[in-house]
């Protein structure tokens, strides 16, 4: 067991009848594809703990093996609960220090989860923002419930609304730097 401990949460991809009919959704599949396996093999070369948490089933596939990664199902829909449950669950594994990610950026890589694990010895949590706005990575070394119930997730104001809750709780915090993310607004895939 390992005291670090990264949390993936992963969107699964579906169309429906009438998306195969949609030409303008016919690119999004291979994006999306490309983006889990870009993930994957990040989070495959790590020395940490690994867990990947899915939007509605669990995928069997090559990306994320099953030997390496713990995979599970979110009990909620809402953002801000998956992330508060994620974070208490291994946190209750006795995990030391937590990165969490999506599967939305191939300018993330191994050395900024690294580096992001490396602050937490120094910070109470480290942020890696979007270019576009909201937040890429979270990583924290206690959970905090006060912290993790304060506001919404997942909005454009993400990083300001942390960065303010975080000087209100005075808990230290290190934002690094920005990185591009694509966006699926609204988007089944």
């Amino acid at each position: 067991m390992n005291d670090d401990h990264l949390i993936i949460f992963v969107k699964n991809p579906f169309f429906n009848k009438q998306d195969k009919k949609n030409n303008d959704k016919k690119y999004l599949l291979p994006v999306y594809l490309e983006l889990l396996q870009h993930t994957a093999s990040i989070a495959n070369d790590l020395d940490v703990d690994k867990h990947l948490y899915y939007d509605k089933y669990i995928e069997n596939d090559n990306s994320f093996n099953d030997k390496d990664f713990d995979k599970k199902i979110h009990n909620s829909n809402l953002p801000k609960q998956q992330i508060y449950d994620a974070l208490k669950e291994v946190f209750g594994r006795w995990a030391k220090k937590i990165v969490l990610i999506g599967t939305e950026s191939m300018h993330l890589n191994k050395q900024d989860i690294q580096h992001a694990f490396s602050q937490l010895d120094y910070t109470d949590v480290v942020i890696i923002p979007k270019l576009s706005g909201g937040i890429l990575l979270f990583g924290m070394n206690a959970f905090n419930s006060n912290f993790l119930n304060h506001y919404p997730w997942e909005n454009e104001n993400d990083l300001l609304d942390t960065i303010i809750q975080l000087q209100k709780l005075n808990k230290s915090y290190s934002v690094l730097e920005a990185k591009e993310s694509v966006i699926f607004e609204d988007i089944k895939l």
